[in-house]
């Protein structure tokens, strides 16, 4: 009987150091697939004055990452903790080894990661979630999923390479920097650097806790390798009885192409409008909604994303026109496309 039970003790700690291998090395794995890092695990000098019962409970290594040190605990149980117990084992470990720690599972369930989050504490979920509130980093698996299954770029990534196409960007910028000048979120802003750096189209580094973007100062080659990844920004046509004072818009479709080329103004003239701003209005002005397009008014475009952002005066911005009309099959207007993306000063 005794010999059965050394036997079971035996295989089940095999096959808890196979998991909890196969747990590290997945932890590795994924830090290299989402930051572009490659970092070794080492045992710290003083592991030893912890408490039994943490060093019998997780394996405990040191990482270097980003240039911070910490402490990573690495479950050794399947089956999962309470965040508040979680909590207070990194706080032990904050303590005794004077280093920030990191808690490593397999799987945490949707609700205690809230929790965690809410308590602040550091955690990684290898390919699913990563949050290092002291790096500035909440990586989640659908952010991940969205940039490597999507062509397209998300409104606020593309907002960002119009900012550095319009603005021209010479020295590298952060998610902050770019927040402040878009009026996007940082974390958004975040997202959209990832999606940038997953398309190839631009640098971005790190350096201390800043993450930094460096854009081609070839404007032109920006342009041409983000085309294929570009969509129009228009996401709605609206007809109006008349265009409504307090509706910010800039000159938009033909009605701008005529002020970048010879064409001829169209006989309604065409405005565009953020989605947020039109969101604002309609409710205020039901009534000045025209059903057909035949009747007199004008025609505003539902943008994506503010047009005033990268406006010419009162006038659209000659890329995002562009996208906007480059489908359209008609000579005239493909010659002032044409013309009008002959005159940009690279």
């Amino acid at each position: 009987m005794q010999v059965n039970l050394k036997i079971a003790q035996f295989k089940f700690n095999i096959k808890r150091n196979i998991g909890m291998k196969n747990l590290v090395n997945r932890f590795k794995e994924y830090l290299s697939d989402t930051l572009g890092v490659t970092v070794t695990l080492s045992k710290p000098t003083n592991v030893g004055s912890l408490p039994f019962f943490l060093k019998d409970s997780y394996d405990v290594f040191q990482v270097r990452l980003l240039n911070e040190d910490f402490i990573v605990l690495a479950s050794r149980n399947d089956s999962e903790l309470t965040p508040a117990t979680i909590h207070k084992h990194i706080d032990i470990v904050n303590q005794q080894l004077r280093m920030k720690a990191v808690f490593i599972h397999s799987n945490i369930s949707s609700f205690n990661r809230k929790r965690l989050i809410e308590y602040k504490t550091p955690f990684v979920i290898p390919g699913n979630q990563m949050y290092l509130p002291d790096l500035g980093l909440d990586l989640r698996e659908y952010f991940i999923k969205k940039r490597s299954k999507t062509a397209f770029l998300g409104p606020s990534t593309q907002a960002v390479i119009l900012y550095a196409l319009t603005k021209k960007i010479t020295e590298p910028v952060t998610p902050t920097q770019l927040a402040e000048e878009l009026g996007y979120s940082r974390m958004t802003m975040t997202r959209s650097l990832d999606e940038i750096e997953s398309a190839k189209l631009a640098e971005v580094s790190i350096v201390g806790r800043k993450r930094l973007i460096h854009f081609d100062k070839n404007r032109r080659d920006l342009w041409g390798k983000a085309l294929p990844h570009l969509k129009t920004p228009v996401k709605e046509n609206i007809w109006l009885k008349t265009l409504i004072d307090e509706l910010s818009v800039c000159e938009a479709g033909l009605t701008a192409l005529a002020c970048y080329s010879m064409l001829t103004p169209p006989q309604k003239q065409v405005y565009a409008a953020s989605a947020k701003d039109w969101k604002d209005i309609k409710r205020k002005y039901p009534h000045d909604i025209i059903s057909y397009p035949d009747e007199p008014g004008c025609e505003l475009e539902v943008w994506s994303y503010s047009p005033g952002l990268f406006a010419n005066g009162k006038t659209v911005d000659p890329f995002s026109l562009y996208l906007s009309l480059k489908d359209i099959k008609d000579e005239r207007v493909e010659s002032a496309i044409e013309k009008m993306m002959g005159g940009i000063e690279w």
